[in-house]
């Protein structure tokens, strides 16, 4: 779970860069102040102010990350375009999965524990 919230934070953050670099002043890390788009005049030149550091930006992405892929969201970080939209709905679908991985492993653990017990209640009343 560690590994992919990293990845879905890296991901959020750098779909929304991106869009940011291509001129879409609405995205997420612009909405919540990490940083501002700053275009000069009609020109396609577009760049970043970074208003917050890199590890709080980080942690930022990596918190969307885990709410999103643990439960729906809170809502006060939300997907402003198209990708970024597209990027919440794998990030959902990759925490259901591992989330359902988790829970089946955790009922084979149980079903093997009451297996071992009821093969053990077994001999014994062979013994008997």
């Amino acid at each position: 779970m560690a590994i992919a919230g990293h990845w879905c934070g890296c991901g959020f953050f750098f779909v929304a860069r991106d869009q940011a670099l291509k001129g879409n002043p609405m995205i997420w890390p612009q909405d919540i102040g990490i940083y501002t788009i700053l275009s000069e005049g009609h020109s396609n030149n577009v760049s970043l102010m970074f208003l917050k550091d890199t590890p709080e930006a980080y942690i930022l992405s990596l918190y969307w990350a885990y709410i999103t892929m643990i439960t729906t969201g809170f809502g006060d970080i939300v997907p402003l375009t198209i990708q970024e939209t597209l990027w919440c709905i794998m990030s959902m679908y990759i925490g259901v999965v591992i989330t359902a991985c988790v829970i089946a492993n955790l009922q084979l653990l149980v079903t093997n524990m009451d297996a071992a017990l009821t093969f053990f209640q077994r001999k014994i009343e062979l013994i008997k």
